[in-house]
């Protein structure tokens, strides 16, 4: 990932220095990558797979989901005529987060596993129980909905209690995957490394979205009247937002690799800003 042309292109304008054509070119970016991941996705929908690729492909899914929120919060884009635009870096960082932690655990679906282990069974069965215990948190007033999710926990955790690979985890972590609060077996750290991502790269990136897509200091700190933080054109919100989509384009044309590696067919739909997908921007949909 370091050495990919974008990622070193978007740290450049991380500092700030940019202007409208480098802007068109990361939306351009964006864009193509957007339509590409879009039009793989659609061909390779409903077949049958192994359950860890199967998750895999939801994660792309939602990948796909806000790389669509991406390009149409994007100022200038294609995707949306409107007669007001807001050049604020706010607008796209919390879809860059998400792409960049769903990148993470679409990697992790999307590695092999120790089928003597019953390792995939492990991943899908630790996938459910934290599902469960999220739905368990989010319905507590709700007394129906508590016994059949407390139900359904027990008996996610005695499976997962079942499988070799599970017992043979760190009890440390046995007890914290039992208890409903990780969907997955390896902690962010082991995810950067495993996806890789250089590390300090990962936290820069995964700290400035963080700052600009809740209320923290960073996002206000420095704002300018007419000017960076305004929703106004300028130079430090316009570069931040290309380096972000850059980033995006970059962590989608991946996981978009991968999917092809799963489903070689569907590669040949990847025209570039041409892929046809629905819905989407006109120029876009199939032919009838």
């Amino acid at each position: 990932m370091e050495s990919n042309e974008n990622v070193a292109l978007a740290s450049r304008l991380m500092g700030g220095s940019s202007d409208r054509s480098d802007y068109l070119a990361a939306l351009s970016e964006l864009d193509r990558s957007t339509c590409e991941a879009l039009a793989v996705g659609q061909a390779q929908a409903q077949r049958y797979v192994a359950p860890c690729v199967g998750y895999a492909s939801y994660v792309f899914a939602r990948l796909c989901t806000y790389a669509v929120a991406s390009v149409r919060a994007a100022p200038l884009s294609r995707w949306v005529q409107s007669d007001s635009i807001c050049w604020n870096f706010s607008v796209l960082a919390c879809h860059v987060r998400a792409i960049l932690e769903g990148f993470l655990y679409f990697v992790y679906l999307a590695l092999p596993t120790d089928d003597k282990l019953d390792e995939s069974r492990a991943r899908i069965t630790l996938l459910q129980l934290n599902d469960c215990c999220s739905r368990l948190v989010l319905l507590k007033s709700d007394p129906e909905n508590v016994r059949f999710f407390t139900a359904e926990a027990e008996t996610l955790r005695a499976r997962l209690r079942s499988i070799p690979f599970f017992c043979n985890m760190p009890k440390q972590v046995q007890r914290v995957c039992l208890a409903g609060k990780k969907a997955w077996f390896m902690d962010r750290a082991q995810l950067v490394e495993l996806a890789g991502i250089e590390k300090n790269h990962f936290d820069v990136w995964w700290d400035l979205c963080s700052q600009h897509s809740h209320v923290h200091p960073m996002s206000f700190f420095r704002n300018e009247p007419n000017g960076r933080g305004s929703g106004l054109e300028c130079d430090p919100d316009r570069a931040y937002l290309a380096a972000g989509m850059l980033l995006s384009a970059t962590l989608l044309d991946q996981a978009t690799d991968q999917m092809v590696g799963f489903f070689p067919d569907v590669g040949k739909i990847r025209k570039g800003i041409k892929s046809k997908f629905s819905p989407g921007p006109e120029s876009n949909l199939p032919t009838q």
